[in-house]
């Protein structure tokens, strides 16, 4: 009974160590790859991953595809569409009849988007020619575009695959709108899509309305300014007014206002108006207008003073011309002020030994004050000199200061 025992726990130990052999003999999963987005078009991506140790190949899925099995360890997408979002995942893939190791698990889904459709440049439109009955619309060749198509009004559509479009058959002195977009050609239809529509409004000739001139500022003073514009083509003179007023013509482009008030706001209107010799084909243009404020008065300088003589009762100030003064006015301890023509003030009857302040300030002719406003006072303040002591006698004044300072 007991070698029966003893063989039973033979016989078990071994099955026991066969099954734990089996055990480690399941094979290994690979490590999963991780993709990388490295780049996306519109119409592919490109991914890479690392290298997994001991795999055969990759297998990758994309929005539940069929997988497409990579050897390398990088993969391009083409054919996809554009603007649209996908998802991959990938797996490693052991060796094929290896037993030692298995096909990894797949990747988490990496979700990207392809980039969207290009959107073509519109074209920039610009009259080439016209007539009586008919013109030509021209642009410059918009990157990428097969073709362009073009529509008159409500007309149908015409495709060109020149940049230029001509409409004939037209009335006179009429006013038309045309529309141009730039296409892509059929074989880039999956890359690029048509720009929107580019738009000019055309009025053919005959009594033909001026385009109104487009007008700025310049020259802004106190009591004026100039207003300019380029030169309107046909036009043979303009004509103009000053805030609503009497009608003025020149035939140069630009008007000079003058005589106006400093800091004050005006409104220039102009037209063109054709030239006598055109006056058949063409009308004047609508009135074009501008708000131009003059700028503020100009003050005048601040008077430089100093003292040129120092006595006991009396001094003299002095100062340098201020550019447009007509005259100074000068103060004598916050007193009255006293005009001066000149650029020196004497003061005299004054007490020796005694601290006065001086104000002079500059003032433009009356003629000028349109232009010029009153500058900012200077001051200077001057002690007058000792005076005579009580022990002065007949005429003796040597204790007197009256050298003169410079």
């Amino acid at each position: 009974m007991n070698r029966i025992c003893i063989a039973s726990l033979f016989a078990l130990a071994a099955f026991a160590a066969v099954t734990a052999c089996e055990k480690a003999k399941e094979p290994v999963k690979l490590a999963t790859p991780e993709p990388v987005l490295v780049k996306t078009g519109i119409d592919n991506a490109t991914f890479l991953w690392e290298s997994v140790s001991r795999a055969d190949s990759y297998e990758l899925v994309l929005d539940d595809g069929a997988p497409v099995s990579v050897k390398g360890v990088s993969f391009t997408f083409h054919d996809l569409s554009s603007g649209t979002e996908y998802s991959l995942k990938i797996k490693a893939v052991a060796p094929k009849d290896s037993d030692e190791w298995a096909d990894s698990d797949f990747s988490e889904p990496l979700v990207f988007k392809t980039a969207g459709k290009v959107v073509l440049a519109k074209p920039v439109l610009s009259v080439a020619d016209r007539s009586s009955g008919e013109f030509t619309i021209v642009w410059d060749e918009v990157r990428n575009a097969g073709k362009y198509v073009c529509k008159l009004n409500d007309a149908a559509e015409v495709e060109t695959g020149v940049p230029c479009f001509t409409a004939s058959g037209l009335s006179h002195s009429t006013e038309y709108t045309v529309r141009v977009k730039s296409a892509p050609s059929e074989d880039q239809l999956n890359l690029f899509i048509e720009s929107d529509w580019a738009e000019i409004k055309v009025t053919t000739t005959g009594v033909t309305k001026l385009d109104a001139p487009m007008l700025s500022s310049s020259d802004v003073n106190p009591n004026g300014f100039t207003v300019t514009w380029p030169a309107v083509n046909y036009a043979g003179k303009y004509n103009y007014k000053l805030d609503g007023g009497a009608l003025q013509s020149t035939t140069e482009p630009q008007a000079v206002i003058t005589s106006l008030t400093a800091s004050t706001t005006h409104t220039v209107e102009v037209q063109a108006a054709p030239s006598d010799a055109q006056a058949d084909n063409y009308e004047a243009s609508e009135w074009a207008s501008i708000e131009v404020t003059t700028s503020d008065l100009i003050i005048l300088g601040a008077p430089t003073l100093r003292t040129t003589s120092v006595m006991g009762i009396e001094f003299t100030i002095a100062w340098d011309a201020v550019p447009h003064a007509a005259r100074y006015m000068c103060s004598l301890n916050d007193g009255a002020y006293t005009p001066v023509t000149g650029t020196s003030r004497k003061f005299e009857g004054l007490t020796p030994e005694t601290a006065y302040t001086v104000k002079v300030y500059a003032e433009p002719a009356d003629a000028e004050r349109i232009t010029y406003a009153n500058g900012n006072p200077s001051s200077i303040s001057v002690t007058t000199k000792r005076g005579p002591s009580d022990d002065d006698k007949d005429g003796d004044l040597s204790d007197f200061e009256e050298k003169p300072i410079f």
